[in-house]
């Protein structure tokens, strides 16, 4: 049986609703940009206000001069090749193309497996369409252990979900590993879904790698891209997922009962912003660079922290040596020290932690940040030097 009852609340907005902070409060919690989109998606986004292809439905699956656009990107990009009418549909954001894999391939039941720490609305999602999530612990680089996910297989799995770069843990997974999850759903009739949301945000000589490589006749890829983090425009939630032609129809037909289609203003807009590609992000790269670094150094001399180097998306996920709980430290950290960063239950982890966002802010809010953050945990914590 599928109930809503049972399902945690948005844990973010619970999180943070439950809070007493001050306005001087700076937040290292959500992940969204410290940038806003390119000027030229702006000014697309206002002039198609008032035009006809602007305030009424496109086609369900997305205008196909949107789509074209983004088999173009995918075929540079991401190296291999899609059909923009039998693959590609235009969703608003990945979340929603989460979902619609999910009720296309699924039956109550199902087995979805994910690798923690987790991405907490896709845990939520599988819950809703009355799946059951697997939850798989990567390694002590938040890397995927293979051998632990061929054990958790049943007669019952059906798909494989990778997040890489990674969301909350900032991991780049190896392109070995992602060939052989994507192999090993092959071989075992399974559908592999793969967020590449954070497909630009890479350091440090990491590639990204698009598991859809592996899988010539796009047969059981499923592939869920936005310009939420890549172009600054959460707001405007407009993503596309990549199918299987098999699954399309039903796909459609999720996409018609959840929404009929994606902001037409934002599709239009979107278009704009795939042209530009990821030259937009290397723009502020140096930027981000500064405050990833400044961020890990600091995390680094903070004596009982366990912090991975990782080279990817906009986050560090910290382990705590306390005998305190991550909802207990950072609740502390926000109501006495007006830092803001995400406890680790939240993406379903049983150790102390918390995950930072470095990419939210500015430098110098991030600087302040940082300090309150020390000076916090030196208090709760109760380091001796």
């Amino acid at each position: 049986m599928r109930s809503i009852k049972h399902i945690r609340k948005a844990p973010i907005v619970e999180f943070l609703s439950s809070l007493k902070i001050s306005k001087d409060v700076i937040s290292l919690g959500q992940g969204v940009p410290f940038f806003s989109p390119p000027t030229e998606v702006i000014d697309r986004f206002k002039e198609c206000v008032g035009e006809r292809s602007g305030y009424q439905y496109s086609e369900d699956a997305g205008f196909l001069s949107v789509r074209k656009s983004i088999a173009e990107k995918i075929w540079v990009e991401n190296h291999f090749n899609v059909d923009p009418i039998k693959n590609i549909i235009v969703t608003s954001g990945a979340n929603q193309a989460f979902i619609n894999a999910l009720l296309a391939i699924s039956e109550i039941g199902d087995e979805i497996v994910l690798f923690t720490p987790t991405y907490f609305n896709y845990v939520m999602a599988v819950q809703m369409v009355g799946c059951i999530p697997v939850l798989v612990p990567t390694n002590d680089q938040f890397q995927p252990d293979i051998s632990k996910l061929k054990s958790v297989f049943s007669d019952r799995t059906k798909a494989i979900v990778t997040i890489s770069p990674n969301n909350p843990t900032g991991a780049v997974y190896k392109s070995d590993d992602l060939k052989n999850i994507n192999e090993l759903c092959a071989k075992n009739d399974l559908y592999h879904i793969s967020d590449e949301v954070y497909e630009y945000f890479v350091y440090d000589g990491a590639v990204h790698v698009s598991p859809a490589q592996f899988d010539m006749n796009l047969d059981h890829t499923i592939s869920l891209y936005s310009c939420s983090k890549a172009f600054g425009m959460s707001g405007y939630r407009i993503g596309f997922m990549i199918t299987p032609e098999k699954l399309y129809d039903d796909m459609i037909k999720v996409q018609d009962t959840v929404g009929i289609c994606a902001p037409s203003c934002s599709q239009l807009a979107c278009k704009v912003a795939w042209t530009m590609g990821k030259g937009f992000v290397q723009d502020f790269f140096d930027e981000l660079m500064n405050m990833r670094k400044y961020c890990f150094n600091k995390l680094t001399m903070m004596p009982d922290l366990d912090v991975v180097r990782t080279n990817g998306a906009n986050y560090f996920f910290v382990r705590l040596s306390t005998s305190l709980s991550s909802y207990e430290v950072t609740v502390r950290l926000a109501e006495e020290f007006d830092i803001i960063v995400l406890p680790g239950e939240i993406f379903d982890v049983i150790y102390p932690s918390f995950r930072i966002s470095y990419g939210n802010c500015s430098l110098n809010d991030l600087k302040t940040g940082m300090d309150r953050l020390e000076k916090g945990l030196r208090s709760i914590l109760d380091w001796k030097k």
